[in-house]
C-alpha cells in the first residue's frame, strides 16, 4: 500500500504492515481521513490500536504523516498509518479492520455513504473483522442546500436515518444501530478540522453521527 510519511509516498510491503498489524490489539480504520488530525488523536488516546487514515487526496494527509513519524520523544505516534488509497479500492492488505470512522465525508465518499452505494459498502465490510463497529457523521449542510452528491435525497434525521439507510447498509452486512445529533462536547472531542471550520461560520452545526456494526 501506498503510505504517506510528511512530503514523501512509499511502498508499505504487505509483510511490513501485518508486523505491525500484528504489534497491536485493534485495527481502525479511519476513512476519508482529510487532514489526518483525528487519527492522530485516536491513535495518541489509544496505543494499543492501530490506526490507518485513509484518503484518496494525498496531500492532505502530509502534515499529520509528518508529525506521526517523529520520534515519541518529539510527539511522534507509531500506531499511526497515513495511506493514499480510495474507498473503491481498497488495499489488500487492509484486512480484519475491527472499527470505521468515516467523519464529515464530501465528494464520491458522501454520495457513497448517504446514497448510499451498496458496492462501496460491501467493499468496505470486506475489509473488515466480524462485529466491526461503525461510526460515520454526515454534515446535514450538505443538504441545506442540496450538493449534487445528495442529489434530491431528504435530509436524514435521526427519526428517519434508519428506515431509510438502514436497508441498503444491510444488504452489504451492515447494521445501522442508532443515529443521533451528536453534542458539541462530543464534536469537539473528534478532533476533526472540519467541525472546527463549519461551526465557527455557522450559527448551529447540523452534524448527524450514524453508530452500527457489521453482522
Amino acid at each position: 500500500m501506498r503510505q504517506v510519511l510528511g512530503n514523501a509516498t512509499v511502498e508499505l510491503a504487505a509483510a511490513e504492515f501485518a508486523a505491525l498489524r500484528d504489534r497491536h490489539a485493534g485495527l481502525l480504520l479511519d476513512l476519508g481521513a482529510g487532514d489526518g488530525k483525528h487519527a492522530l488523536a485516536v491513535a495518541r488516546a489509544r496505543p494499543d490500536v492501530l490506526v490507518v487514515a485513509l484518503d484518496a487526496s494525498p496531500d492532505g494527509l502530509r502534515r499529520a504523516a509528518a508529525r506521526g513519524a517523529a520520534k515519541p520523544a518529539r510527539g511522534g505516534v507509531p500506531n499511526a498509518v497515513f495511506v493514499w488509497a480510495a474507498v473503491e479500492q481498497l488495499p489488500p492488505e487492509l484486512a480484519g479492520v475491527d472499527e470505521v470512522h468515516c467523519l464529515m465525508p464530501w465528494g464520491s465518499l458522501l454520495r457513497a455513504l448517504a446514497g448510499p452505494d451498496p458496492a462501496v459498502l460491501r467493499s468496505l465490510a470486506s475489509a473488515c473483522a466480524p462485529g466491526a463497529g461503525l461510526l460515520i457523521t454526515l454534515n446535514l449542510h450538505a443538504w441545506r442546500p442540496p450538493v449534487p452528491e445528495v442529489g434530491d435525497a431528504p435530509e436524514p434525521t435521526p427519526e428517519t436515518a434508519l428506515a431509510t439507510l438502514g436497508p441498503a447498509y444491510a444488504q452489504a452486512g451492515w447494521a445501522l444501530t442508532g443515529a443521533d445529533r451528536p453534542g458539541a462536547a462530543e464534536l469537539a472531542a473528534l478532533g476533526t478540522s472540519w467541525t472546527k471550520r463549519l461551526g465557527s461560520s455557522r450559527a448551529e452545526l447540523a452534524v448527524l453521527a450514524l453508530r452500527g456494526r457489521l453482522a
